[in-house]
């Protein structure tokens, strides 16, 4: 794998892949969006948003150094199955080669290529305004309205933030017992307790989808929905994640850049590094 060279790399710093922890990903997917276009050209445009963010952050009395190494654009073929297997395939090396993968997106369905690459084990937390659990998309199946069925296909989910769905989604979900927790009732101190007991001493893989959050302080998604999550609330269930279970993969997915408004990308790059400063604090 070949990392960007100097400031091209996330948060600016140059690491040896040999030394780092952490490797991120670019997948530049952009194969089944079905309303606005432009996600392709999101990994790049968090990366540069990156080194607007401070290495240290102040919350959580951390200062990330030394610990993750960028690699260059993931080649994303035109066909949707073989594009699958390029991500599988990258995150697979990364995780031989011992380290913990982020992934940035392009298209949500870039989780469902990585969720091929971790054992059956592993809980597939994933925050999301859309539950994503359509059997179909006129008539095709492999499609980001349908990332967190195919998921479920092989590995448990738990989907965060929902508010949009279908009648037949929320009954599909409803049979396969999932652990759902809707954005009406997010506000409750119970629904964090919940999430924790779920991941609690388990292998946790944590998607966000951006568009999960509020449309005040993230504008720039591929599908936006209004009456998202503020940062202090999805903070509050990072910590509960992280803290209670082991994290072995993360994706950020469906920012849809927009010229002059960076403020989803500079979320986006804040958010990634925040759950890596509450997981290495976690082990110090």
């Amino acid at each position: 794998m070949l990392f960007y060279e100097g400031s091209n790399s996330f948060l600016e710093e140059v690491v040896e892949f040999e030394s780092a922890k952490y490797v991120v990903l670019p997948v530049p997917m952009e194969l089944t969006n079905s309303y606005l276009k432009g996600t392709k050209f999101a990994p790049r445009s968090i990366i540069d948003a990156s080194r607007s963010i401070e290495n240290y952050n102040n919350e959580l009395d951390y200062e990330i150094k030394n610990k993750i190494f960028t690699t260059n654009d993931i080649e994303v073929p035109p066909d949707t199955e073989k594009a699958l297997e390029a991500i599988r395939g990258t995150v697979s090396d990364v995780l031989s080669s011992g380290k913990l993968p982020i992934l940035l997106g392009g298209e949500h369905l870039v989780t469902y290529g990585a969720s091929g690459a971790f054992d059956p084990d592993v809980i597939f937390v994933i925050f999301d305004a859309h539950a994503d659990f359509k059997d179909a998309v006129y008539g095709v199946s492999l499609n980001h309205a349908s990332n967190s069925r195919l998921v479920n296909q092989r590995n448990d989910v738990a989907l965060v933030g929902i508010r949009s769905l279908s009648k037949e989604e929320k009954d599909e979900m409803k049979k396969r017992k999932l652990t759902v927790i809707y954005m009406d009732e997010m506000k409750k101190e119970q629904t964090i307790d919940i999430i924790t007991k779920k991941v609690k001493g388990r292998k946790v893989y944590i998607s966000i989808d951006m568009d999960v959050f509020d449309v005040s302080i993230a504008p720039a998604v591929g599908t936006p929905q209004p009456n998202g999550l503020l940062y202090t609330d999805m903070m509050n269930y990072l910590f509960a994640i992280v803290n209670n279970s082991e994290l072995v993969g993360m994706d950020i997915t469906e920012v849809k850049p927009e010229p002059d408004n960076k403020i989803t990308e500079v979320l986006a790059a804040k958010i990634a590094t925040d759950i890596i400063a509450l997981n290495e604090r976690k082990h110090e």
